[in-house]
């Protein structure tokens, strides 16, 4: 009797704090949702593979591999997939999972495909009509070569992996000697990136200080005289093989800085912003086609909303591509360069090498969809939704926000890695739940079933160490207090 009574009023104190909860997450969320909302509109004869709007114009599947990286049957699957929503190529972002050798051979992770895998991913890629491009950090964002103590004596800063020293002579010699091995696997590249973005540390290391103070120059032109040395090597070395490198650090600077430096006849800027409103003005792109006749723009599907979320919402991101067309107007701002490349779609799986993971690849392949086709028709509507929703399998419309959760399941969807997707989109229910009521045992019943779920799901995809890490960090914390809490109010009850 006192169980059922003690259970009774669990199970209404939990409907209850859900339904609040609800509210208050319908509240944080209004705001958000009607630019999205107010541009869904019906438009007929629309379809998947129709007549592309901005035929030539490159759309890029960024992976960033640095965290989660998939097996390669799921390569296999979801490639093909990418290819039919639109996607023209892949941008790799190899780091610590390229099968670096020989005197580099410590960069690799014990996790690194080997030099078979990166043949048959680039192979997959071929076959599906995806273009690959390299990604290779080559000044900051190199905690992976960096954190090894072999390499210590190339950091800028002696506590901090995150930059090299351009004056360091070695620290020059292994960044060619990374992209020779990375350019040794992808022989026909057209394009490859070096990134250069967020190099937080220019120019504050006694030598550097030197070199700055010997020459009466700049952190400015510091950075762009490495820059200029990594590009013209390649240049040199592999003059079929044209340079693209983030923006980031560019955009304090001035025409005339920039000019004078010659990089705009070595690299091509990628323009980076992945909120849905803009802090770009236009100014900037005025700028940059003064010296850069070529350009690219890079916007998310995902990884861009926190660095431990793990459901995508998508209203962000499509709210994200539509700022992008807006911004490259094709009337205005399109026309100052001799050739706009198109766009890279990233999709962040860490923030940085040593960040935790965010929403896994295959739980943004509707976000992946969606954000790919209003690229290539320049719109999104209704019409586009149903089609892409009826693609993937499901039996209603997508989703378009992550939040208020929870939220009912759709009860179909078709798609490389759609375990994973559901597991998560439970996940992230029973963490709302949680955050209410942890001792019911509803929540911990769904908690096991999502527990094995999740394993099993991701086992096919990730290696195990990648599942472990990802269980870790969002998934067993939340069980074992579950867990805990369940076992103490069933010894309580007994007790009774």
């Amino acid at each position: 009797m006192m169980q059922g009574l003690i259970r009774w009023k669990l199970k209404h104190l939990l409907v209850a704090v859900l339904i609040v909860t609800g509210v208050l997450f319908g509240l944080r969320t209004l705001r958000t949702d009607k630019h999205v909302e107010a541009v869904v509109q019906k438009r007929h004869g629309y379809s998947l593979n129709g007549t592309e709007q901005f035929a030539g114009e490159h759309r890029l599947v960024h992976l960033d591999l640095k965290g989660a990286a998939p097996k390669l049957s799921y390569f296999e699957k979801v490639f093909p997939l990418f290819r039919e929503l639109g996607a023209t190529g892949l941008l790799i972002e190899w780091e610590d999972t390229f099968p670096y050798w020989g005197e580099l051979s410590v960069l690799a992770s014990p996790l690194a495909y080997s030099k078979n895998d990166v043949k048959t991913i680039l192979e997959l890629a071929s076959k599906n009509s995806l273009e690959v491009i390299p990604l290779v950090q080559t000044f900051g964002h190199m905690e992976f070569v960096l954190k090894h103590k072999v390499f210590w004596d190339r950091r800028e800063v002696d506590q901090y992996p995150n930059a090299i020293c351009p004056s360091n002579t070695e620290a020059v010699v292994l960044v060619k000697q990374m992209i020779a091995q990375m350019m040794t696997l992808h022989q026909s590249a057209k394009f490859i990136h070096i990134g250069a973005d967020e190099v937080w540390h220019v120019g504050v290391c006694p030598r550097c200080k030197q070199r700055m103070h010997k020459a009466d120059s700049t952190k400015e032109q510091l950075f762009m005289d490495h820059v200029k040395a990594i590009a013209s090597f390649i240049k040199e070395q592999y003059p079929r093989t044209a340079v693209v490198m983030w923006d980031d650090m560019f955009r304090t600077m001035d025409v005339a800085t920039m000019k004078e430096s010659g990089l705009g006849k070595l690299v091509e800027p990628m323009v980076w912003h992945y909120r849905a409103q803009f802090s770009l003005d236009h100014d900037l792109l005025h700028k940059y086609a003064a010296v850069f006749p070529n350009i690219w723009a890079a916007s998310a599907f995902k990884g861009a909303t926190g660095p431990r979320e793990i459901i995508t919402d998508i209203g962000y991101h499509l709210d994200n591509h539509f700022s992008w067309l807006r911004y490259f107007d094709r009337k205005n701002t399109v026309p100052q360069f001799a050739k706009f490349r198109g766009y890279a779609v990233t999709g962040w799986q860490r923030y940085d090498h040593y960040g935790t993971l965010c929403e896994l690849l295959p739980q943004a392949i509707p976000s992946l969809a969606i954000c790919l086709q209003t690229l290539r028709e320049g719109d999104f509507n209704n019409d586009m939704l149903e089609v892409i929703s009826k693609r993937l399998g499901f039996d209603h419309n997508i989703d378009l926000h992550a939040y208020p959760r929870p939220k009912p399941l759709p009860t179909s969807f078709n798609f490389p890695g759609q375990d994973v997707y559901k597991g998560v989109l439970l996940l992230g229910n029973h963490q709302v739940e949680l955050q209410n009521i942890l001792n019911n045992d509803v929540v911990y019943e769904s908690f096991e079933t999502v527990k094995t779920l999740m394993q099993r799901a991701l086992l096919e995809i990730y290696d195990g160490a990648t599942v472990e890490e990802w269980m870790e960090t969002h998934l067993l914390p939340d069980y074992r207090k579950v867990k805990q809490l369940h076992e103490t109010a069933q010894a309580q009850l007994v007790k009774k």
